[in-house]
């Protein structure tokens, strides 16, 4: 845990994390976006096997997956309304990080089901850059990686389940299940890790980073991968496996989450009048424990979403 963490776990302690905390307002606004999938379960409900809509199912499934990280990622901080639990910054990045994919999705999804091959967003969609803190990242980081893992197992679990029982889909699936198995070989591996680290093993720095990589690459990718192979079998053929190959015109996928000089974060700052953008400059941690952080990153992301600017969003 680095020292802003440690600084933020000692004042959330000392004052008491509530419901009106900054950083609880910040992480439920940003919950709020992701909710945005669930207002397409109706319009959803009645779309059928036919292949024009498969693409629209793809879009669907990769927004389910990416919001049930995100909100894994941030649950601790909503499993006790009267005292939420700390949520390391990268924890908290990640999350919004997969929250700001959002709205690009549901559009997607929204365009397809009007007419077939309109959506804008490339498939397959992919994860983006892994943040890491610098050094070894927080023990809560690992154990919200395996949460959402578990999660969306659950998730993609129920909808094979479904299909299996349907007539002509054995085939259909064959790739989304046999990417879920490889999965959950790499999360029992990262499993093992994390489970001695709990235990206060002494644990090689290399080894905590494959942990990582495992619960990153190997469970969560895979699985975002597996629920756009349920719908749109083939998709991902082509799709790069691991952060290190290239899936982005980034030189580096990963984002280091480290003090800068200014104190602020590297990587992540705001983006102007519409929206948040990934970049060089630093989101001050000091802002996530005021309550400008609602109008900082909330207040962007909607600028983005209804009133023009950057249309980055984070």
């Amino acid at each position: 845990m680095g020292w802003k963490d440690h600084l933020h776990f000692g004042l959330a302690q000392a004052l008491g994390l509530h419901h009106e905390d900054p950083v609880v307002q910040q992480l439920t606004g940003l919950r709020r976006v992701g909710g945005m999938v669930y207002e397409l379960d109706d319009e959803m409900r009645n779309v059928g096997d036919e292949q024009p809509q498969a693409r629209a199912r793809a879009y669907y499934g990769a927004a389910q997956v990416l919001v049930t990280f995100a909100d894994a990622f941030v649950l601790d901080a909503f499993l006790d309304p009267d005292h939420p639990k700390h949520v390391p910054h990268v924890t908290f990045l990640q999350a919004a990080h997969f929250y700001r994919q959002v709205p690009d999705l549901v559009n997607a999804v929204r365009r397809e089901l009007a007419y077939p091959g309109s959506g804008r967003t490339p498939l397959p969609v992919l994860p983006g850059p892994r943040f890491e803190a610098e050094g070894r990242c927080p023990i809560e980081h690992l154990l919200a990686m395996q949460r959402a893992a578990e999660k969306t197992e659950e998730l993609l679990g129920t909808r094979i389940e479904l299909l299996e029982g349907a007539v002509g889909h054995a085939d259909k699936i064959k790739t989304a299940v046999l990417m879920m198995t490889d999965a959950r070989t790499k999360k029992s591996s990262a499993d093992l890790i994390l489970g001695a680290i709990r235990r206060g093993e002494r644990v090689p720095n290399e080894t905590h980073e494959q942990a990582e990589g495992f619960f990153y690459d190997g469970v969560l990718r895979t699985y975002l991968y597996a629920a756009q192979e349920l719908a749109l079998p083939g998709v991902t053929a082509s799709a790069p496996r691991t952060e290190d190959e290239d899936e982005a015109p980034e030189p580096n996928p990963r984002r280091i989450v480290q003090l800068a000089p200014d104190g602020g974060q590297p990587g992540y700052q705001p983006g102007g009048s519409g929206g948040m953008g990934l970049g060089n400059g630093g989101l001050n941690w000091g802002t996530l424990i005021t309550a400008d952080i609602v109008g900082n990153l909330v207040g962007d992301l909607l600028g983005g979403m209804f009133g023009g600017g950057n249309n980055n969003w984070f």
